[in-house]
């Protein structure tokens, strides 16, 4: 059983391999036709059909899914009846790549060379206008440039520059100012675009064809020349590359650049003669007309009517000729029959002259409808210039402004720090003239009752004494207040400290009161967090003032935990003095709204006190502020806030 199992295996795989072999082997074989076939378009055009129909079949018979090999054969075959001058048979081929809705990774390529071959139908046809529409589009659908190292991409690519070529030089007579441009292009392209043996002849040919056609001197004729000697010595020089279409073209050519150089005209004349028999041979229908009216026109030029009348006879008299296969050759044919005056019937000329109209028309309408539709291209791309050079201009006008505006935005921004700066450094200026001021006005206010105390000879010796006490007093807040209020004075120095301690030492450096006041400070076991000399100022101060304006009574300095906010320690000095009204009160802790002279609050001590809290406010937490409750001969307190050490929130 195992065994039975493993030979099964065995047979399946080799099944598929063979399966496998057998797909690779159909492809290779499809792909050898269409090479064939591909070949031989120029040489045997017969031949070339043949092989694409066979391949055609092989594809649509044996492996379905190989659809590039099934574009590939419609489009050879399509070129191959061109060559054939079968018209209808090239728009089947056509219609069969156009319709196509299978998938393959060259139709985009595939389609293009279709495009291409549609373009040289329509030529032949006069139809130029739309053969040149064609062209434009290919060339503004840049698929010709997606793979330049790709064999099928370089032949599409000649193929164009042919196919352009061709409509110049045969159908606009090469008065399109861009041939030379072109011819140019192309010389500089070709050697990127390698293909076959048939494809360099007719990139060669068609090279010769537009300098002989534009020729002005006798370089552009030798270029002429020179291509036709390259396509000869292919032609003879190597048997793979020999092709009786090449050999007839190239001397055709060879015999129009020679006449417009003003060559020998015996060597001339048998230049078109035997590329005339080559074409005969050869039996494209379209070819064959070409060349019988290009030997004809030089037999007229040269006089001899009798060789035009024996060219002409032979195209009348062969069972090939049709036609509609070529208005513009067939336009001149008539021409050269009626102006060489070939023997011929009333009513034959008749008919002729009536054919030749009517092509003639047909040719002018189709240079009417090119011109036109070249003129709206060089219109439509007049515009696009106009505009993509108004979208630059625009362009460089918005990235200038967009320069500006951050040049503006930083030169308004740098404008606005330097006016935050002058506005600072202003009302630094300000605040130290205010200063000045009020230090100036407070001294007048607190110290002049001092002089004049001092300056009272009757003054008692204890009095004085302790009226020197309060003016050293007065001193020392002037200077604490101007340290403090000078940005490089005194230094805040925030520390932890108990609030009995500030209590002791501002208890032990008060002044003495009267037998009347009793001064009481209640003990507290609170520390805060702050600058313990300027709190002890600050406290001196307030005691100071309450003591100033107690005649008698009580002063008591007092501390509590906020009830308001626990992260505060409140201190309250309150006496049983005189009171203030509400006027004093709001003016209170203000150096530009002095109090009247005498009243409670005066002086360089509370505008001291002041600064102290801002101090604590800006340096601990914010929050620490004084005020002072009074009513009028009821007493005043004063309270003050700072943060409390205990609060471990905040630490």
């Amino acid at each position: 059983m195992r065994n039975a199992l493993l030979f099964i295996i065995i047979l399946l795989a080799l099944s598929g391999c063979t399966n496998k072999d057998e797909g690779s082997l159909m492809r290779a074989k499809v792909d050898g036709l269409n090479k064939e076939a591909f070949v031989n378009r120029y040489r045997d055009p017969f031949l070339s059909i043949s092989k694409s129909r066979e391949a055609a079949a092989l594809v649509r018979d044996s492996m379905p899914e190989y659809q590039s090999g099934l574009l590939r054969a419609w489009n050879t075959m399509a070129f191959a009846y061109l060559m054939r001058s079968d018209e209808d048979s090239v728009e089947m081929c056509l219609d069969s790549v156009f319709s196509f809705e299978g998938r393959s990774r060259n139709l985009p390529i595939e389609l293009t060379i279709a495009r291409l071959t549609q373009a040289r139908l329509l030529q032949r046809r006069c139809r130029i206008a739309e053969s040149f529409e064609i062209l434009n589009d290919i060339a503004g659908s840049h698929v010709l440039e997606n793979n330049r190292n790709n064999l099928l991409y370089n032949y599409a690519q000649t193929e164009y520059y042919i196919t352009v070529l061709t409509l110049n030089y045969h159908y606009r007579d090469g008065k399109n100012a861009d041939v030379r441009l072109l011819l140019d292009e192309v010389e500089r392209r070709r050697p990127s675009l390698p293909c076959d043996f048939a494809q360099d002849m007719a990139l060669n040919y068609a090279l010769a064809y537009g300098y002989t056609t534009i020729g002005t001197d006798s370089t552009d004729l030798q270029r002429a020349m020179d291509y036709c000697a390259d396509n000869l010595d292919l032609v003879y020089g190597n048997a793979g590359a020999y092709s009786l279409f090449d050999e007839a073209n190239t001397l055709q050519i060879m015999a129009h650049a020679m006449r417009r150089a003003g060559g020998d005209t015996a060597e001339i004349a048998g230049l078109y003669g035997y590329s005339t028999d080559l074409f005969w041979q050869y039996a494209d229908p379209y070819q064959m007309l070409g060349a019988t009216v290009a030997s004809a026109r030089f037999a007229l030029s040269c006089g001899d009517t009798a060789m035009v009348h024996t060219i002409l006879t032979r195209w009348l008299s062969d069972s090939l000729q049709a036609d509609n296969i070529a208005p513009k050759f067939e336009a001149r044919l008539y021409d050269l029959l009626l102006r060489s005056g070939y023997e011929a019937t009333d009513e034959m000329r008749e008919e002729w002259y009536d054919r030749e109209l009517r092509l003639q028309q047909l040719i002018d309408d189709s240079r009417e409808d090119d011109f036109q539709a070249q003129r709206e291209l060089d219109i439509a791309e007049r515009k696009s210039a106009t505009y993509v050079r108004f979208a630059i201009v625009l362009l460089v006008l918005l990235i200038v402004l967009i320069v500006l505006v951050v040049l503006l935005l930083r030169q308004t921004q740098r404008l606005h720090r330097e006016k935050n700066h002058l506005e600072k450094a202003k009302r630094r200026d300000v605040a130290r003239i205010a200063n000045v001021e009020t230090c100036l006005s407070v001294m007048r206010h607190d110290i002049g009752p001092f002089i004049s105390y001092l300056q009272n000879e009757n003054l008692p010796t204890e009095l004085r004494g302790e009226v020197l006490q309060q003016l050293l007093r007065t001193f020392d807040n002037i200077k604490n207040w101007t340290n403090l209020s000078i940005p490089t004075g005194l230094t805040f120095n925030a520390s932890p400290f108990p609030l009995e301690k500030v209590f002791a030492q501002v208890a032990a450096d008060a002044p003495k009161t009267s037998a009347s006041v009793t001064l009481s400070y209640e003990p507290t076991r609170l520390s805060v967090d702050g600058d313990r000399q300027l709190v002890t100022i600050m406290l001196r101060n307030l005691v100071s003032n309450a003591l100033r304006h107690t005649s008698e009574g009580t002063v008591t300095v007092s501390a509590e935990l906020y009830a308001d906010d626990p992260r505060f320690v409140r201190v309250c000095v309150a006496d049983t003095g005189s009171g203030m009204d509400e006027e004093t009160l709001e003016n209170l802790f203000r150096a530009d709204k002095p109090t009247p002279r005498g009243e409670h609050g005066s002086g360089f001590g509370l505008i001291l006190c002041r600064y102290i809290i801002k101090k604590h406010d800006d340096n601990t937490i914010r929050g620490c502020k004084i005020w002072a409750e009074s009513r009028v001969g009821e007493g005043s307190q004063f309270y003050f806030l700072l943060k409390n050490h205990s609060d471990k929130k905040d630490e």
